[in-house]
């Protein structure tokens, strides 16, 4: 089966456009604020982007793409090509899925939707913009991290009897999935079938290397720690997504040393480049646990690129 076809069947023919459009807009804007070809694979694991009606594009006469509106969940993704950046374009994509989410809403037989957006600090224009147009800026953010991969590179360091290894294929998705689980519990998947289904989809995407799904086994095989790292390599640049450690093993530098492990695959695969975002709560005393993962970050290099702030807003479907 090829690439186009695997696609097909996690996000349909739209994600098969998505990421070649992405690939394209971060080979123009190494640095800009676009989503990596990880991370659209990476939401299309549980099915809900299937529906192609939450993809649109928007193209020239030649067929080359200029934007992409893309709904996940209740969140507008406005993406623009580099070359065609406007702020005309953004308020086109962002009617569209305005309307996209009345429309679903008004199927299902509701009254309101909420609606959520983000923007980067790097950015202000459209900060301001959906300040103006009444969404609350949430406490929460994100950081947005990068790391060349010329730097140097530590040798991880793991406890003794703990060891890292890549996950041994569909076999092992039930366990890895329950990793996933017990990480980021209570968010992520309500239950370890759906989280095993999840796992799955993610095997069946083209661009996942089992090679690069690693986990942080302890002493009596228990996997403690897990990351799957994502390659662009028209871009050569890595994605970290997700990375997550089971609570009981958590303050013994798990995540550190596989991330350590996980930069030096992305190195050995020829990727220039690695990028991570990690939560944020907005008030250090709010969340121990969100605050750490910068500081593991920061502790391999990675630097700070940008902060991704979230904004809310709730409309009735009768406006």
């Amino acid at each position: 089966m090829n690439t186009e076809q695997q696609l097909a069947r996690n996000g349909g023919q739209a994600l098969v456009e998505a990421l070649n459009f992405v690939t394209i807009c971060r080979t123009l804007d190494p640095l800009g604020n676009y989503l990596h070809i990880g991370d659209l694979q990476w939401w299309c694991r549980d099915g809900s982007l299937d529906d192609q009606q939450n993809w649109h594009f928007w193209s020239q006469e030649n067929g080359e793409i200029l934007a992409l509106g893309l709904i996940n969940g209740n969140e507008i993704v406005c993406l623009l090509h580099p070359d065609f950046r406007t702020r005309e374009r953004y308020l086109m994509v962002r009617r569209w899925a305005l309307q996209r989410l009345k429309e679903r809403a008004r199927q299902q037989g509701e009254n309101q939707y909420e609606v959520w957006e983000e923007a980067a600090d790097d950015d202000p224009e459209a900060m301001s913009f959906l300040e103006r147009e009444g969404n609350e800026r949430r406490e929460m953010y994100f950081h947005c991290y990068h790391r060349f991969l010329a730097d140097p590179l530590p040798m991880p360091v793991l406890p003794e009897g703990f060891t890292i290894r890549p996950v041994a294929g569909e076999a092992e998705a039930e366990m890895r999935a329950a990793l996933q689980r017990d990480a980021f519990f209570p968010g992520g998947s309500k239950t370890y079938e759906e989280g095993t289904l999840r796992q799955l989809a993610v095997m069946k995407m083209p661009h996942y290397d089992p090679q690069l799904d690693l986990m942080v086994m302890a002493p009596d095989g228990t996997p403690a720690a897990g990351c799957i790292c994502w390659k662009d390599p028209v871009n050569r640049v890595g994605l970290f997504e997700p990375v997550g450690t089971r609570p009981q093993f958590r303050r013994q530098g798990l995540a550190t040393a596989l991330m350590l492990g996980g930069l030096q695959r992305l190195r050995e695969r020829g990727m220039q480049a690695a990028l991570v975002i990690g939560d944020h709560p907005g008030k250090e005393e709010n969340s121990t646990e969100f605050t750490s993962s910068r500081f593991v970050y920061e502790a391999v290099g990675f630097q700070l690129l940008r902060r991704i702030y979230t904004y809310h807003k709730v409309f009735a479907t009768a406006i």
